[in-house]
């Protein structure tokens, strides 16, 4: 399948048509969804800091979350489609996968340039902890919103 994407025909790597799709109006309907997942990446390194009481919160947690914001915001500039003109995209578990990669690998490959060690340890705990931020957040919201749709689409049949 191809489809319309960033002005040009794309293959299909992304999980909706550019069109027709119900995305919310307006140019910037996927902010929302971006300030979701950066809040995902700055809890994570919050609660590591806090369960490890190490030094200053606030700075600690800044700067152990910036490699990993760097890595989702690199991850929102090179998905598949990004600048998409449809925000639903930006919701879709496809979207939340390739998030996680970016995420985690560029912020370990930061992590380790800057000498901050990644451990085998913290890297599972990353993974897991931003997987279900960044994965299952996206999973929950589409089961609950068919949901939501198959029960408005019974009322309105009845």
């Amino acid at each position: 399948m191809v489809i319309w994407c960033n002005g040009g025909v794309s293959p299909d790597r992304c999980d909706l048509p550019a069109q027709g799709d119900g995305a919310p109006a307006g140019a910037r309907a996927w902010v929302p969804t971006l300030v979701g997942d950066l809040l995902v990446v700055v809890v994570f390194a919050f609660l590591g800091r806090v369960s490890h009481a190490e030094g200053n919160l606030v700075v600690g947690t800044a700067a152990t979350a910036a490699p990993f914001v760097l890595g989702l915001l690199a991850g929102w500039l090179r998905a598949p489609c990004a600048g998409m003109a449809s925000a639903a995209r930006a919701r879709t578990v496809r979207f939340g996968w390739w998030l996680l990669a970016w995420t985690v690998l560029g912020g370990m490959l930061l992590r380790w340039l800057t000498g901050e060690g990644s451990a085998p340890a913290f890297v599972l705990v990353a993974t897991g902890s931003l997987a279900v931020g960044l994965v299952a957040r996206r999973w929950l919201v589409g089961v609950w919103s068919s949901r939501s749709a198959t029960r408005e689409g019974q009322r309105s049949a009845a």
